[in-house]
Parts: structure tokens; sequence; C-alpha cells
């Protein structure tokens, strides 16, 4: 063979190594992959973290329905890996309906206290508090017995961040409706969400007059809705006293950025006091949605493991 056949001979073997090499990396890709999902958490990239919702100096609290408290034998797991790196003072939480189990994930929270209530064998409220910065004077419900308007009742968090008093008002309010209010049904849901709005006004003003105060929760209904529809008009006719901090999102809803994605709903909500307008604004007015779907692997895990509501947060500037 001559020195230009062997020439001919190698440079067709190298044209052909870059396939070679090529159809071995998609056996291995095919090989690693093919052997089922990885449900393993990954920890986020360096930098902030995707979870990351606090921010020093400010004071930053949660509203999380976590559907069914723990809804799979992973879910107490995985919220002690979350939860922290929210760095939220307080996170109010909807449907734990097995209160032992959470307080197991508090105690695997070290800089976190648990309070829940007992006011239903349920579908409880409840708290996480960061002790390092917050101090709580009283938990305590509120509406007892009033079952038409609060199935669950309204439970209020007194507490104090950087010498400053603040007091939040958990609230799971009556689910389901046909988006109509039935004025000759006094069972209607939306007629139960908007005495609940009422009386929960009513509240404020009697009692908590010029302070700082904070109604959390799955209020189970949308904030912008026509007047004729909207359950929240107690709220929405005095915006010299009301701001609902998760309007924006209500007016502009989609499925990334919903508390509700199933539906394209925003139905879980933040409304503040007037006393909170400028600590809001001086913040930012920061709040949304945070997608912990993301850290654990997509929506349909998050659905499984975790809850089919996502957490909803403010910022407020406390100094």
């Amino acid at each position: 063979m001559s020195i230009m056949q062997n020439r001919a001979k190698g440079a067709a073997r190298y044209r052909h190594r870059p396939l070679l090499f090529y159809l071995l990396f998609l056996a291995a890709f095919f090989l690693l992959f093919s052997c089922g999902e990885n449900h393993k958490l990954t920890p986020p990239p360096s930098g902030d973290s995707i979870l990351l919702f606090g921010s020093d100096n400010t004071l930053d609290i949660i509203t999380w329905n976590l559907q069914t408290f723990p809804l799979a034998p992973s879910t107490i797991d995985l919220l002690a890996d979350i939860i922290p790196q929210m760095q939220a003072e307080v996170i109010a939480f909807q449907e734990i309906m097995d209160a032992a189990s959470f307080y197991e994930l508090a105690d695997r929270l070290p800089e976190y206290e648990a309070f829940v209530y007992n006011a239903t064998a349920s579908w409880r409220l409840a708290y996480l508090y960061d002790k390092r910065s917050i101090s709580v004077k009283n938990a305590y419900t509120i509406y007892n017995g009033q079952s038409n308007p609060f199935p669950r009742p309204p439970y209020v968090l007194e507490m104090s961040y950087a010498g400053k008093d603040y007091y939040l008002i958990n609230n799971h309010f009556k689910a389901l409706g046909d988006n109509y209010i039935d004025e000759t049904d006094p069972w209607d849901e939306e007629v139960r969400r908007r005495l609940a709005s009422a009386l929960l006004d009513q509240y404020i003003r009697e009692h908590l007059d010029n302070e700082r105060v904070v109604v959390l929760g799955d209020l189970n209904d949308q904030i912008q809705e026509p007047i004729e529809s909207n359950v929240f008009m107690p709220f929405l006719s005095r915006p010299d006293e009301y701001l609902f901090a998760t309007m924006s999102i209500a007016q502009n809803p989609s499925p990334d950025i919903v508390s509700y994605p199933s539906y394209n709903s925003m139905i879980d909500h933040i409304l503040i006091s007037n006393e909170l307008f400028s600590e809001y604004s001086l913040a930012g007015e920061i709040c949304r949605v945070i997608r912990v779907e993301n850290y654990v692997g997509g929506l349909s895990r998050y659905y499984n493991t975790i809850s089919d509501h996502r957490p909803v947060g403010i910022r407020l500037q406390a100094w």
C-alpha cells in the first residue's frame, strides 16, 4: 500500500471519530436518564437561592396554604429544607390537618417557633415565626362559633418587630361558589365570603384602629372582579384605609405568577391597613408568589408532595 493510500485510510478513520464519539455520548445519556426520575433535591445555583424572599432590614411575611398538611410522607422533609431558605420572619399557614406533624416540622427548624390553633379539629390555621427577631405577645381567634361567615375562625398573631407592634389576621375563607352573589341565600358561598370581609373590616375598625394590620390567607376568591360580584368590596370601597398588595398580580394573571396555577387564579391574598402603606412603599412595594416548584422539580411533584397553592410574600420596611 502506498503512502498516499495509508494517509487516505487514516484520514477516513479521523473523519469518523466525531460521529463515533457522538454516538457513544448519546448511548451514555440515555442509559443514565432512562432508569427513572431523580427526585433528589438539587441545591440552588451559586448566589441568591431561588427560594429567597426575605431581605435585611425588612419584615418579610408569607401566607401559604399547605393543602391538607402533611400531603405526602416527604412533605415535612421538603419543608424543613425549603422554609429556612425563604428567610421570612413570619409564615401564616392554612389547611394544617395534623397539628402534631406541624410541631414536628417546627422542631426541625430551630430558629422558628410554631402556633397552631385548636378552634377546629382539622383544616387548622397556624404560624411559624423567627424567634430571633419576632416577639409574640398573643395569639387568639376571633368570631368563634360564627361558622356561616367563618368556617375557620380568623387567627390573630399580635407581635412586635424592630420595636413596632403588628397584628396579623390569618384566614381561610369558604371555598367554591359560582361567581354570583345570591342575595336570597345566606349560605351562598359568595355571600359568606362577603360577610367575612365585612366582619373583618368591622373588627379592625373597632379593635385595631391605628394599628399596623396585615390580613392574609387563602381567601378563595378574586379581588379584581366587577363590583356586583366582588366579595371584597368592604375593603376595596375604603382605599384610604386598606390596600391589597396582591392586586397587581390579580389584575395581570398568568400561570407563572399566580398563587393557584391550576386555575390561573389569584385567591391567596395579603391586605394591609393604611398604617403600613409607607412601610410597604419604602420596601419597594414587593409582593410576589414564590415558585417553590422550581426547587423541587416542577409543578407535578410540587402538587404531589407539598400543595396546590404557591406561597405569597410581602416585604415591609420596618425601620
